[in-house]
C-alpha cells in the first residue's frame, strides 16, 4: 500500500464524521484527505478535491503567498502558523468568498512534513464583529457617526492638513421634549441629522450626543469660507420640521475652531470649538462664534473661580444677608429675602454677580443650596427667640436642587431642626430655575407646597412663559419685577401692567410683592393700586442678620419706615 493510501485511511477514519472541515495535505501542497464537512463548507466533493493543490480553497490573489509559505515550511521543517489559529478569506466552489477560522498543524511521517487544517466558517462571527464596530462608531438614532468616530476622523485629519471643526447645538430643544415628548424629540434629532448630511455631502457630520452635532470641514483654511458653509447649515435648519403632525422650528448655536491656528491636536481643537459654542449660547443663542483667545481666558477664570468656590464652602466663607420685605398698609416687617454673599479672603465681600453664574453650574451648587436653606431657617428661628416675631424668610434655589429629588428632605430637616413652621419659609423660583428641569421642578415644588412651604414667582412679567407657569406651579406669591416699578409713579403703561398683574393675582388667590421700591412716590403708587408688600432700598439694603434684628426689633416692627 502506498504512503498516500495509508495517510488517507488513517485520517479518513478519524475525521470523516467530524462537524469541522478537516483537510490533510502533503509536502507538495497536494490534498490527501478531505472530509464530509469540508465537502459541505467548500462545495467540492472529496473525489474532486483529493489530489488537487490545497490552494483551491483560497482566492486567486492569496494563492502565491500560501504556496510559498508551505514550500518554506517543507524546506525548513518549521511553520510559523503551526499551532495557531488565523482568520482568512476562503473560496467556495461557486466562486463566492467567505471568512473562516483556520487552525494549522504540521507533523512528520517517514521524514516528510505533513500539513493538517481544521477550518470553521465564521461568517456569523465576522458579521457580529462588524456590527459591534458599527455600533461603536455610529449613532443609532440618526445613523450618523458618533463621538468616537469623530475623534478618530479628527485625529487622522490633523495629521493630513488644515481643517475647520464646527460644533452645532439646537436652541430650545428641551422645550420640544417637554411639550411634545421624547419620541418627538428623537424624531426631530433624526430629521436634523438628515438635513445636515444633505446640506454638504462632502463634509463629515457626526452627532456627539443630546442635541449637539459636529461638522468637520477637511481642507478648510479660510474662516470666511468656513463661515459661508456654516451659513448654509443655518439656512437649512431655518425651515420648519413636521414632527408628529406639528410644525416645529429650531434655533441653532454654532462654535467654530480652525486647525492649526486654534489648536495643535484633535483634543485641543475640539475643546476650542466647544468654548466657541458656549460663547454663542451665552450670547442668547441663534449665533455663530469663532474661537478667540479671550474665550480661553474666560474659561480659565471660570475654572479658577470654581476651585475657589469649593474652598469657600468648605471653609465657611459664604454668608447670608437679608433684605427687608414690608407690608405696604402699615410698614411692618413681613419677611426678608436671603441673599448669598462671599467673604473672599483676598477680595473682601463679593456680591452674587461676581460668582453666582459659576456657582450654579458647579458640582457644589446643590450642597451650597442645602446650606442656604439650613442657615436661613436657623436665622429665622433665632430672630423669633429674640422677639422679632414671625418673620417669613425667602430663599432662591439653584436648578441642581430641583433635579436630585432631595429638596423635600432638606427643607423638612431644616424646619424641624429650628422648630420653624413650614409657612415661615418661602422658596423663590424663576423661569431660568424651573424650565430646564420642568417635570422635576413641578414634582418637587408641589411636595413642598403640600408641606406648607410658600412658593413665590420672582421677576414676574419678564419671561416668555410667565403666564403659563401660573397654571403649572403651586404658587402663593408673585414678585413684580423692578423694571415695572422704576417709573410706576409717572409712566401710565407701567402702572397699567402692575394693576393688571395685581388684579390677576387677586383672582388666583395670590399675594403680590413689588421689587425695587426706592421712593415714597413709588410706594404710594403701589399702595393705590392695591399691592400687598414691597421690597427695595426704601426699606433697607441687604444686611447681616444682626442688623435686621436691630432695625426691626420689637420697638420698631409695627412702625412705618420713613
Amino acid at each position: 500500500m502506498s504512503e498516500e493510501s495509508r495517510v488517507q485511511g488513517r485520517y479518513a477514519q478519524m475525521l470523516g464524521n467530524s462537524a469541522t472541515a478537516a483537510i490533510c495535505a502533503g509536502p507538495d501542497n497536494t490534498i490527501l484527505s478531505w472530509n464530509s464537512a469540508a465537502e459541505d463548507l467548500f462545495g467540492h466533493s472529496a473525489c474532486e478535491a483529493v489530489g488537487r493543490p490545497l490552494s483551491i480553497i483560497m482566492p486567486e490573489r492569496h494563492r502565491a503567498a500560501h504556496t510559498a509559505g508551505l514550500a518554506r515550511a517543507a524546506r525548513t521543517g518549521e511553520s510559523r502558523l503551526a499551532g495557531k489559529s488565523v482568520e482568512i478569506l476562503a473560496l467556495h466552489a461557486d466562486g463566492s468568498e467567505f471568512p473562516v477560522d483556520l487552525s494549522l498543524s504540521m507533523w512528520f511521517e517517514d521524514g516528510q512534513p505533513m500539513f493538517g487544517a481544521l477550518i470553521r466558517d465564521i461568517t456569523d462571527r465576522t458579521a457580529a464583529r462588524r456590527r459591534l464596530e458599527h455600533l461603536a462608531h455610529c449613532d443609532t438614532l440618526t445613523s450618523l457617526p458618533n463621538r468616537n468616530a469623530l475623534n478618530a476622523r479628527l485625529a487622522a485629519q490633523v495629521d493630513q492638513g488644515p481643517c475647520a471643526l464646527v460644533l452645532l447645538d439646537l436652541d430650545g430643544f428641551k422645550d420640544v421634549n417637554d411639550s411634545m415628548g421624547h419620541s418627538a424629540g428623537d424624531k426631530l434629532l433624526a430629521a436634523v441629522g438628515a438635513r445636515l448630511s444633505a446640506t454638504s455631502p462632502d463634509s463629515f457630520v457626526a452627532r456627539l450626543g443630546g442635541d449637539e452635532f459636529a461638522i468637520l470641514l477637511p481642507g478648510c483654511t479660510d474662516p470666511v469660507m468656513a463661515d459661508a458653509i456654516v451659513k448654509d447649515y443655518f439656512q437649512a435648519l431655518r425651515a420648519p420640521f413636521e414632527i408628529a403632525g406639528q410644525t416645529v422650528f429650531v434655533g441653532t448655536s454654532v462654535g467654530i475652531a480652525m486647525y492649526p491656528s486654534d489648536g495643535q491636536d484633535a483634543e485641543a481643537l475640539l475643546a476650542r470649538a466647544d468654548l466657541a459654542l458656549y460663547s454663542a449660547k451665552s450670547d442668547g443663542g441663534g449665533a455663530r462664534r469663532f474661537f478667540a483667545r479671550a474665550m480661553q481666558n474666560r474659561s480659565e477664570q471660570r475654572h479658577r473661580t470654581g476651585m475657589e468656590l469649593r474652598r469657600a464652602l468648605a471653609q465657611g466663607e459664604f454668608e447670608l444677608w437679608y433684605q427687608p420685605q414690608v407690608s405696604l398698609t402699615d410698614g411692618a416687617l413681613s419677611g426678608v429675602e436671603a441673599l448669598l454673599r462671599w467673604r473672599h479672603p483676598e477680595h473682601g465681600l463679593l456680591p452674587p454677580g461676581a460668582f453666582i453664574e459659576v456657582l450654579q453650574d458647579s458640582a457644589i451648587a446643590e450642597e451650597t443650596g442645602d446650606w442656604i436653606i439650613a442657615e436661613a431657617c436657623r436665622t429665622a428661628g433665632a430672630w423669633e427667640k429674640a422677639g422679632l416675631g414671625a418673620v417669613r424668610v425667602s430663599v432662591n434655589l439653584f436648578p441642581a436642587q430641583l433635579r436630585s429629588g432631595r429638596l423635600l428632605g432638606v427643607v423638612a430637616a431644616a424646619l424641624a431642626a429650628n422648630a420653624l413652621p413650614a409657612e415661615r419659609l418661602e422658596i423663590e423660583i424663576t423661569e431660568n430655575t424651573v424650565l430646564p428641569h420642568s417635570q422635576e421642578s413641578t414634582v418637587a415644588l408641589r411636595k413642598l407646597n403640600v408641606l406648607g412651604v410658600n412658593i413665590a414667582f420672582d421677576d414676574f412679567g419678564t419671561g416668555f412663559a410667565s403666564l403659563s407657569l401660573l397654571q403649572k406651579y403651586p404658587l402663593n406669591r408673585l414678585k413684580i419685577d423692578r423694571s415695572f416699578v422704576a417709573q410706576i409713579d409717572h409712566n401710565t403703561k407701567d402702572a397699567a401692567i402692575v394693576q393688571a398683574v395685581i388684579g390677576m393675582a387677586r383672582s388666583l388667590g395670590l399675594t403680590v410683592i413689588a421689587e425695587g421700591v426706592e421712593t415714597a412716590a413709588q410706594e404710594t403708587a403701589l399702595l393705590d393700586l392695591g399691592c400687598d408688600e414691597a421690597q427695595g432700598y426704601r426699606y433697607g439694603k441687604p444686611m447681616p442678620a444682626d442688623d435686621i434684628a436691630r432695625a426691626f426689633g420689637p420697638e420698631r416692627n409695627a412702625r412705618r419706615i420713613a
